[in-house]
């Protein structure tokens, strides 16, 4: 077998990183300020795609709780979370040019409604159920490592309670043990934080950057996400960049479907066709089609006149 051998150099990254918390320990607020700070860094290098975040909220109203601090878009995301479905959300996030997204949560895609553990006892209970829903969530995963996106995902933790005494008081403290995810999820990111229910502190729990594993607990602030982009950005090399992104306006989708529109009917004879025309004036009484101003209209005229046949 050859091997094609050549000096391993860094190239630019797109940045995948998991919170994890009990309930009220602040993902999605955290979440939030580290992606405001990627955006600043992001449109500072000229790599912000269309200049938005976008969060795929599970989480109902509380997604929309810290609307009046952050600018974001939101797409809620219903039952059933199967994985498909934040497949779909991630591929959508990139056609449309978003240079970060919002996973909040991603818990329900393993043990919510039409999440994974649904699946397998839908799919008979067995250990060999398996085999049929594993391979959807590997795609889920591979999804998020792969995607030419940065990707902030947020698991609910693995709530456990102990005992604290002090004072002669005694108090019972809720703790966050792993992620409500499949063993080991957490790992398949960049980094990785545990955050305390209590204190919002949050803890490292894998750091490729090296750029907080020694910096002990933490508040996760704008700063924590402009280091990341900076780091990300540090590279020699190249991959997919959003900086290449051009989102239209809707002005310019619909002039550049007036232009298709205009070209397949040239192709078709034009005025000199009666069966076109009268297909056109259907649309607009007087043959004229920059005169159709409804893109909706302006997609079934030309998905018709696609199917015609040239003028002879």
């Amino acid at each position: 077998m050859a091997f094609k051998i050549q000096e391993a150099k860094r190239e630019l990254i797109w940045t995948k990183i998991a919170l994890m918390a009990p309930s009220g320990g602040g993902k999605t607020y955290s979440a939030l300020r580290m992606a405001t700070g990627m955006l600043e860094e992001l449109k500072k290098n000229k790599q912000a795609g269309n200049g938005k975040i976008l969060m795929g909220n599970t989480e109902h109203a509380r997604g929309r709780y810290y609307a009046n601090e952050f600018k974001y878009d939101i797409a809620d995301v219903e039952a059933p979370y199967n994985p498909e479905m934040f497949v779909e959300l991630i591929e959508y996030a990139v056609s449309e040019g978003y240079p970060i997204l919002l996973l909040d949560s991603t818990s329900p895609e393993w043990e919510g409604k039409g999440g994974c553990l649904e699946l397998q006892q839908q799919a008979g209970g067995t250990y060999q159920a398996w085999a049929k829903v594993t391979p959807r969530h590997d795609k889920f995963i591979a999804s998020i490592a792969d995607s030419p996106i940065h990707i902030i995902a947020t698991m609910r933790g693995k709530d456990q309670y102990e005992m604290e005494k002090s004072d002669n008081k005694t108090t019972v403290k809720k703790l966050g043990v792993g992620a409500k995810q499949r063993e080991g999820f957490e790992y398949e990111f960049t980094s990785t934080f545990l955050i305390d229910q209590k204190t919002s502190l949050a803890t490292p729990q894998k750091d490729n950057t090296h750029l907080f594993e020694h910096e002990g607990d933490q508040l996760l602030t704008e700063k924590h996400g402009i280091k990341l982009i900076q780091w990300a950005s540090s590279g020699e090399g190249f991959t997919p960049s959003l900086r290449n992104v051009t989102v239209k306006t809707p002005e310019e989708d619909l002039k550049d479907l007036k232009k298709q529109v205009v070209e397949v009917c040239k192709t078709l004879g034009g005025s000199k066709n009666e069966e076109l025309m009268a297909i056109v004036k259907e649309y607009e009484p007087s043959g004229n089609t920059n005169k159709i101003s409804d893109p909706a209209k302006l997609s079934e005229l030309l998905d018709k006149v696609k199917d015609m046949k040239v003028s002879e």
